[in-house]
C-alpha cells in the first residue's frame, strides 16, 4: 500500500486515538479531575479522524493545504499520547512521593490538558475554517476567507514545519552515521512544552521504518528511577524485533517459528 501524507496522519492519529479511548486513560484522567478536557480531545480526535478517511475516499492528495493540516493532525495526535502518558506516569509513582507535591503536579497536569485542548481544536477549526475536506461544510466553512489572511497563515505553518523537519534530519544524520561505537546523543529543551518529544519521535519512526537497525526500543524515564523496570522495558522490545527478524529470516512454514511467534516464546 502506498504511503502518503494522508495515510501517515491516519496511523499516527489512530494510536492516540486508541491510548485516548484505553481504560488506563479514562482512569487517569477521572483521578486526575481532567475528565472533561480528556473527553473533549478525544471526541475531537475521533472527529479528525473521521475527515482524514473522507479526505482519504476524495484522493485529495494533491492538495497543499490539506497536507499542511494533516501534517499538523499528525503532531497533535503525538502531543496527545506524550501528554496522556505523563499523566499515567505521574499516578504510577508511589505514593509516599506524589504527596508532597501532589498539588503542584496536579496543577502542572491540568495546565498541561488545557493547552493541548487549546491546541486540538484550533487544528480541528482550521479544518472547518478552510473548508479542507468536503465531509467537513459548516458555516465556518462557507464563510469567506481573505487571501492575504490566509497566505500568511500558511506560510507561518510551513515555516514552522520546515523548522521541525530540519531538526528531524539533523537528528537522524546524528544517528545513522554508520559509527560502530557506543553513543549517547543528548536533546534539549524547555520543560512541560507540548510536543517536546515529538522530534524524537518522528525521528525514531523514520528510522524503524527504514529498518536501519535490528533492535528498537522506546522508553520513557519515570522518577523514581526503577532499573529493573527500565531494562525489562527494553528486552521486551528487543525481544518482539528479534522474533519480527527471525520469522523474515527463516521460512514462515517452519512450524517452530510459528508456534514461537504465536505463544511470544
Amino acid at each position: 500500500m502506498e504511503v502518503t501524507p494522508l495515510s501517515v496522519g491516519k496511523s499516527v492519529l489512530d494510536g492516540a486515538l486508541g491510548y485516548a479511548k484505553s481504560t488506563i486513560a479514562e482512569e487517569v484522567a477521572l483521578q486526575l479531575g481532567i475528565a472533561s478536557d480528556h473527553a473533549f480531545i478525544r471526541d475531537e480526535l475521533d472527529m479528525m479522524r473521521s475527515f482524514l478517511m473522507v479526505a482519504h475516499e476524495e484522493r485529495n492528495e494533491q492538495n497543499k493545504v490539506l497536507t499542511t493540516w494533516v501534517k499538523q493532525v499528525r503532531d497533535v495526535a503525538y502531543d496527545t499520547e506524550d501528554c496522556l502518558q505523563d499523566c499515567s506516569i505521574y499516578l504510577q509513582r508511589p505514593s509516599w512521593w506524589r504527596l508532597p507535591r501532589t498539588l503542584g503536579e496536579r496543577r502542572r497536569i491540568a495546565k498541561k490538558m488545557k493547552e493541548l485542548r487549546a491546541k486540538v481544536e484550533d487544528v480541528s477549526q482550521r479544518n472547518l475554517r478552510y473548508g479542507l475536506i468536503k465531509g467537513s461544510c459548516s458555516k465556518l466553512a462557507t464563510a469567506p476567507v481573505h487571501s492575504d489572511m490566509v497566505s500568511a497563515t500558511m506560510s507561518s505553518m510551513e515555516e514552522s514545519w520546515r523548522q521541525q523537519d530540519k531538526a528531524k534530519e539533523g537528528l537522524i544524520q546524528l544517528t545513522d552515521n554508520k559509527d560502530e561505537d557506543l553513543r549517547v546523543i543528548a536533546l534539549y529543551g524547555a520543560s512541560g512544552l507540548l510536543g517536546e518529544t515529538s522530534v524524537v519521535k518522528k525521528a525514531y519512526n523514520d528510522l524503524k521504518g527504514r529498518n536501519r537497525f535490528k533492535c528498537h526500543a522506546w522508553v520513557r524515564i519515570a522518577h523514581p528511577f526503577n532499573p529493573t523496570e527500565f531494562l525489562q522495558n527494553i528486552i521486551r522490545q528487543f525481544y518482539v524485533d528479534s522474533l519480527d527478524e527471525m520469522a523474515n529470516a527463516q521460512n514462515k512454514s517452519d512450524p517452530s517459528i510459528q508456534d514461537l511467534l504465536k505463544t511470544g516464546g
